[in-house]
């Protein structure tokens, strides 16, 4: 096996928890905890062949598309008009508009075009590459498309398709966060994610992480209700990161993956970044407006390797702001055991 360093194991971890969510039980884990890989690209496609097969367990996804054809016989409803136009009658045929129920879709033909690039990479190992070429068994009925013509923005997910949803955003930060091409049209991969992908990631894992261990504290990302004078539409969103609720009280945490936590001002004295802590300050203000002290703030850092781990608690606003790091380049344990104390210090009323 391949010796590797915490920080691709923990970075697949996150993505486990974002991706495989609920079937992530504590044997998967462990088994998934065994695998080794040289590279985030050989992680990127494991995960991908454990998401894509979980939704080939469900069956392959399928939609009705409306086609017209001329045919031998009748199906559907005929088309007359353009029956008589081919002369299809005197062909012996008749031009017919129906419904197909196909696998030929949209999002078969993205993850079809994502495994076929990765099946021709010389990123990963031999084992991963015969695992791909499994799987694209049960997509030869798809078409395959050039990575290049994929619309993201055309993609609509409801009800029937909701499952490949994750699937489908694993696949785009694949081929958006990891590709890039030449002057030629060729594709690469890229080093490394670039730091929104990794932003989000990070993100998505904490939140997910308290969803599994701890679902008394009802995890979520919560849009915040703001009465905005003006109609025009150009307002952005408030969104929180993650936001755990007990009894009648809430913790707001701020997922924070940067290359640096703190700034340097004009005295060289060292300050967390003023704009990080105004949006902290925004969220909880706005969840506890009558400063009733049942709302604290907290933002969660990614220790980076220049800064030493942080851990603080001030009041600002009337409101009580933690400071925490995450050192992600340490055992995952560690990693866990920084999450559960949160958690516990939340419960027990430490954080209030």
């Amino acid at each position: 096996m391949i010796n590797v360093d915490n920080k691709i194991r923990n970075i697949y971890y996150m993505l486990c928890y974002t991706f495989y969510k609920s079937k992530l039980n504590a044997k998967t884990e462990e088994r998934l905890g065994s695998e080794a890989f040289e590279n985030i690209y050989e992680l990127f496609s494991t995960l991908l062949c454990l998401v894509i097969k979980q939704l080939l367990k469900q069956g392959i996804y399928r939609h009705y598309n409306f086609e017209e054809q001329e045919l031998n016989n009748i199906r559907g409803k005929i088309a007359f008009s353009e029956t008589i136009k081919n002369n299809s009658i005197i062909k012996r045929k008749v031009f017919c508009y129906y419904d197909n129920f196909t696998i030929n879709t949209d999002i078969n033909r993205i993850i079809k075009a994502t495994l076929i690039f990765l099946v021709n990479s010389r990123k990963i190992s031999s084992e991963v590459r015969g695992n791909i070429k499994n799987i694209l068994v049960s997509f030869k009925d798809v078409d395959a498309i050039d990575i290049s013509s994929i619309r993201w923005n055309t993609i609509i997910f409801n009800r029937n398709n909701n499952s490949c949803r994750n699937c489908i955003f694993l696949c785009k930060l694949i081929l958006n966060g990891l590709i890039v091409s030449d002057k030629k049209g060729q594709y690469y991969f890229r080093e490394f994610l670039d730091d929104t992908a990794a932003s989000k990631i990070y993100e998505n894992f904490i939140r997910e992480y308290y969803r599994k261990h701890y679902p008394m504290l009802n995890a979520s990302s919560k849009i915040l209700n703001l009465n905005y004078e003006t109609s025009s539409g150009l307002w952005p969103v408030m969104k929180t990161d993650v936001v755990l609720e007990y009894n009648d009280k809430t913790l707001v945490i701020d997922a924070k993956f940067y290359n640096r936590i703190l700034a340097e001002n004009r005295f060289k004295t060292k300050t967390i970044i003023s704009n990080n802590l105004y949006q902290i300050l925004a969220y909880v203000d706005n969840l506890d407006p009558y400063k009733e002290n049942k709302v604290t703030g907290m933002l969660l850092y990614a220790q980076t390797l220049n800064e030493k781990n942080i851990r603080f608690s001030d009041v600002a606003n009337k409101h009580r702001i933690d400071i925490n790091t995450i050192n992600m380049n340490a055992d995952w344990n560690i990693i866990k055991e920084t999450l559960n104390q949160i958690a516990e210090d939340f419960i027990n009323g430490f954080l209030i």
